[in-house]
C-alpha cells in the first residue's frame, strides 16, 4: 500500500495540470536519488545512505516509481494460479560486470555532463517520460480532453521503455532494478551490510523452495541458504511464502553451528548427447522423474516486405522533414521572402546558466508535463546529440505565458530555479529577430509583446519604389517569450524568430 501510494502520488505528478496539487506532490519527486545527486544535495544522499544501511533497499521497493511499474507488471503476469507456477522465479547469479559497468557508465557520464546515458537510464527520468508522454495523453482522452503531443522521439522512447520494462519485469521480476539501473547498483554496495536484513534460520527451513519461487530479485540461494543483500529489494514476498517461519528479517545472522550439507561440484560423467526426438529424463522441483521429448524449437518466418517497409518509412522521416523545409525556404525566395531559422534555440526560464541546465537536466518531463501553454517539448538535437530529451521552447505550437513559472517550480534536480512572477517579468531567455524581407507590416506581433518591445516603423522599398510598415524589435526591453513568432501570420517562412541566449 505505501509502494501504490507513492506511485500514484508520482503518476499525478505527471498526469494533472492543477497548480495546487503540483505544489502538494512536487515532495515526492524531489527525494529521487539521481535528480538529489546532480542538484548536489549531499546530505539528503547521505540520508538515503544511511536508510539503506540500516533497512536495505527501501528505496527500490517502495518510492522509486520505476521499481512499483515493474512490480506492477510482475503482478499482473502472475495472477492465476496457473500462471504462478509456470512463472516461479529461480535463483540466478548476480551479473555484477553489467551491473557495476553500467554504474561507472552512468555515473562517468553525468560528471563529465554528458546527460545521454543519464536520461535513458535513471529510474525516475526513464518513469517521467513514460508518465507525461503515455500517462498523460492517455488521461486527457479517458477525460474527453484534447490530447497533446509534445515530441514523437520523446513518444518513441517512453513506448520503447514501458515495453521494455514490462516484457522484462514480466518474465524476469526486478532484472533491470540489479542489472541496469544505477540507483540500484549505488544502494546495493550499501545494502549488502545493512543491520536489517532477511536471513534464513537453517534449523526450521524445509528446502521446500516456496521463498525462492518467490524472489522476484533471484537473490535467494537455497542450496546454501544464502540470500543476496545487495539484490534484495525489500518486498516481504519470501517471507508471506514461507510456511515453516524460517525467514525473518531480522539483525542475526544464524547458521548451523556445524553445517550438513554443502555444495559439491558434480564429478559425475557428463550424460550422453539426447536426440531431438529422443525421450529424455527430467527431474521436477518436487524429485518426481517424468519422461519428456525434446523437439526442435519451430522456426520463426519474418515478413521481409513488411521489414523492409518499416524500415524504409522510419529511415526516411528525417529526409521526408528536410524536403519539407526546403520546400518552404524555395517558396519564400520565390515570393521575395528570406529563409529564417534561430540561431539559437530556447530553453526554459530559471536556469543559472546554459551550461548547468545541460549538466544537470536529465530530461524527466517533469516540467513538459506540467507547463500549461504546452510551448515546452523534449529536444531531438537542438541541443546536441549528447544532451537528448532536454526541455526547448516550440514557439510554432505556443508561446510561453507572462506570469506563469510552473516549469521552474517542479524541476527536482535544480536545472531550472523557482522565479517569482517579478523575476520571470524580467528574465531573459531569448530575443526576437526580424527579417524585413518577410514582414506584411500587420502588426500583431507589436499587440501580442507583453513587454511592448516591437514597434511598426516605416520602411523603403526600393526595389518597389514605396514606403510599408516592419515590425522593429527593441532587445533591451525583449525577453524571448515567443509571442511574437507563435502569432506572426506571415508564410511561408514567418517574419520573426526568437533566438536563445547563453
Amino acid at each position: 500500500m505505501v509502494s501504490l501510494a507513492f506511485f500514484t502520488a508520482m503518476t499525478l505528478l505527471f498526469v494533472t495540470l492543477e497548480s495546487n496539487l503540483a505544489t502538494t506532490l512536487g515532495w515526492i519527486a524531489r527525494i529521487q536519488i539521481f535528480p538529489l545527486a546532480l542538484a548536489g544535495a549531499t546530505t539528503a544522499i547521505a540520508v538515503w545512505l544511511g536508510i539503506t544501511l540500516l533497512f536495505g533497499r527501501i528505496y527500490c521497493s517502495s518510492v522509486c516509481p520505476m521499481g512499483v511499474l515493474q512490480d506492477i507488471f510482475i503482478r499482473a503476469a502472475r495472477l492465476t494460479r496457473r500462471s504462478r507456477l509456470r512463472r516461479r522465479f529461480r535463483f540466478a547469479p548476480p551479473r555484477n560486470k553489467t551491473r557495476y559497468t553500467m554504474f561507472v557508465l552512468v555515473a562517468g557520464s553525468a560528471v563529465m555532463g554528458l546527460t545521454l546515458f543519464p536520461s535513458i537510464f535513471d529510474p525516475y527520468s526513464a518513469f517521467g517520460r513514460i508518465g507525461s508522454e503515455i500517462f498523460m495523453p492517455a488521461t486527457r482522452w479517458i477525460t474527453g480532453n484534447p490530447i497533446f503531443m509534445a515530441s514523437v522521439l520523446a513518444l518513441a522512447i517512453a513506448l520503447i521503455t514501458l515495453l521494455t520494462v514490462g516484457v522484462i519485469a514480466a518474465r524476469h521480476g526486478r532484472l533491470i532494478c540489479n542489472t541496469v539501473c544505477p540507483v540500484g547498483a549505488a544502494l546495493g554496495i550499501f545494502s549488502r551490510w545493512s543491520l536489517f536484513h532477511f536471513d534464513i534460520d537453517t534449523d526450521l527451513c524445509v528446502n521446500c523452495r516456496k521463498c525462492e519461487h518467490a524472489c522476484k530479485a533471484k537473490c535467494i540461494n537455497t542450496e546454501d541458504h544464502v540470500i543476496d543483500g545487495s539484490r534484495c529489494v525489500n518486498c516481504f514476498n519470501c517471507v508471506d511464502a514461507c510456511d515453516s517461519n524460517a525467514l525473518r528479517y531480522t539483525t542475526r545472522r544464524k547458521r548451523l553451528s556445524i553445517p550438513m550439507m554443502q555444495p559439491v561440484k558434480n564429478t559425475a560423467a557428463p550424460s550422453a548427447v539426447v536426440k531431438p526426438d529422443e525421450p529424455a529424463t527430467k527431474v521436477s522441483d518436487s524429485g518426481i522423474q517424468g519422461q519428456h521429448t525434446l523437439h526442435e524449437a519451430p522456426a520463426v518466418r519474418i515478413d521481409r516486405r513488411k521489414f523492409l517497409a518499416t524500415g524504409l518509412i522510419v529511415a526516411s522521416t528525417p529526409a521526408l522533414t528536410a524536403i519539407a523545409n526546403g520546400a518552404k525556404r524555395i517558396q519564400a525566395l520565390d515570393r521575395g521572402g528570406k529563409p529564417l531559422t534561430p540561431s539559437r534555440y530556447v530553453a526554459p526560464p530559471g536556469r543559472h546558466s546554459m551550461s548547468a541546465f545541460l549538466e544537470k537536466c536529465t530530461g524527466c518531463g517533469l516540467c513538459v508535463a506540467r507547463c500549461p501553454a504546452k510551448v515546452l517539448r523534449p529536444s531531438s538535437n537542438e541541443f546536441g546529440w549528447l544532451h537528448p530529451l532536454h526541455p526547448v521552447m516550440d514557439f510554432d505550437t505556443s508561446y510561453c505565458r507572462y506570469n506563469c513559472t510552473r516549469c521552474t517550480e517542479v524541476c527536482p534536480t535544480g536545472a531550472l530555479q523557482p522565479l517569482t512572477i517579478e523575476e520571470k517579468h524580467i528574465f531573459i531567455i531569448g530575443h526576437a529577430q526580424v527579417e524585413p524581407a518577410n514582414c506584411i507590416g500587420c502588426g500583431l506581433c507589436a499587440s501580442r509583446c507583453p513587454r511592448k518591445a516591437i514597434t511598426l516603423r516605416p520602411r523603403d522599398n526600393r526595389s518597389a519604389g514605396q514606403s510599408r510598415l516592419v515590425a522593429t524589435v527593441d532587445n533591451s526591453a525583449c525577453i524571448g517569450c515567443g509571442a511574437c513568432e507563435y502569432i506572426c501570420p506571415a508564410t511561408p517562412m514567418k517574419a520573426i524568430v526568437v533566438n536563445g541566449v547563453i
